[in-house]
């Protein structure tokens, strides 16, 4: 009696443990968090070409990326030379100062903050009106009658989208980095939606583009930014003025994805589930709503898409489905990339791949 009375014990632990996590996992999703990253990673030499830096998952991975300091900011590229212990980068570029014996912040945004002024964008502060209220956006005139629409991801911010910028406007795009709701600055609506109800601000800004005389569109999404441009071409009435689409590391299926996080975290598989019906009573989204390569799905617009092969918050094997699923789309695999960081595992690659792309998609455009 006594063993059956403690397994039940342990039986009804394990369930109010699973619940618990489950709630926890949910709210993590459903209320996305924007701080920037901790000063955790120590610098150990600088001089005027190089900057050595304390080994870590992030800072031993090749390619181009930031670093913030209280008193400076740099951008780092191609790795010199490693141990056990540190890493030593080529530092591209430096504002103020970044001392020895100091920590440090990484970012994959890298041109945000001090270096906004090096992309030489004319950016203009810009408010969209959206079905909840004023969305503060980004915007950069071009010489093109061509819209670029970018939509960052979950826990990034405008500055995710800085990247592609350059690209976009050497191209002569108009740029609109949008906001959608619950973004720092714009309308709250409690909680995210996982892109079911955040299309309807890329609607919105669609509206401002067509009403500003734009006469294509491109849409740019990053991880949950991908889910919002998709889930806008199902739903949206405007969806036939898109002319093209360009996807990077976009989450396709939350429910691969709610795996893959769980698998990350060292959390038991059925978190992953027990999740997902969470979510769905909480909100009243569907899963299977959202999920881009269910069979059946319309054909999209031309599409790009990028995808690293070691994310591990949006698995690239749904990437590689959903290409398979649409001929519309030209798919790019990005070695060494972690999630929304292709740009940063090759620049000059993703931009010749990007530019390619829009030369071929917006014909007749002068390509600078």
């Amino acid at each position: 009696m006594i063993i059956v009375l403690v397994l039940v014990l342990l039986v009804l632990a394990l369930l109010v443990s699973g619940s618990g996590m489950c709630w926890y996992v949910s709210h993590r999703l459903l209320h996305r968090t924007r701080g920037r990253s901790a000063m955790t990673i120590a610098v150990r030499a600088i001089d005027k070409t190089s900057i050595t830096l304390q080994r870590t998952k992030n800072t031993k991975r090749a390619g181009v990326f930031g670093l913030q300091g209280t008193d400076g900011q740099a951008i780092v590229g191609p790795l010199l030379a490693q141990s056990a212990e540190t890493v030593t980068r080529e530092l591209l570029a430096l504002n103020g100062h970044l001392p020895p014996n100091t920590n440090v912040a990484w970012n994959t945004t890298v041109y945000g903050n001090t270096f906004l002024p090096s992309l030489h964008l004319a950016i203009k502060e810009i408010r969209v009106a959206g079905a909840l209220g004023a969305l503060p956006a980004w915007y950069v005139p071009g010489s093109q009658d061509t819209w670029a629409i970018l939509v960052h991801g979950a826990t990034g911010t405008r500055e995710q989208t800085l990247r592609a910028c350059k690209t976009l406007a050497d191209c002569g795009l108009h740029l609109l980095a949008m906001t959608y709701r619950n973004d720092e600055g714009a309308p709250a609506s409690g909680s995210s939606h996982l892109g079911a109800t955040e299309w309807q601000d890329l609607e919105a800004a669609v509206h401002y583009a067509l009403d500003h005389e734009a006469r294509t569109i491109v849409l740019y999404g990053w991880s949950l930014g991908g889910t919002i441009v998709e889930v806008f071409l199902d739903r949206s009435p405007l969806a036939n003025a898109i002319q093209a689409v360009v996807l990077d590391s976009p989450v396709l299926n939350w429910r691969e994805t709610l795996k893959s996080l769980t698998r990350k975290n060292h959390l038991p598989p059925f978190i992953a589930k027990g999740t997902e019906k969470l979510i769905e009573r909480r909100t009243g989204v569907r899963f299977d709503d959202l999920d881009q390569t269910r069979p059946g799905k319309v054909q999209k617009p031309p599409t790009l898409l990028f995808h690293g092969e070691e994310d591990t918050t949006a698995p690239v094997a749904v990437s590689e489905t959903f290409a398979a699923s649409q001929a519309s789309v030209t798919y790019h695999r990005v070695g060494g990339a972690e999630h929304t960081q292709c740009w940063n595992a090759d620049p000059a690659a993703y931009e010749r791949h990007l530019r390619a792309f829009l030369t071929g998609v917006l014909r007749p455009l002068s390509v600078s």
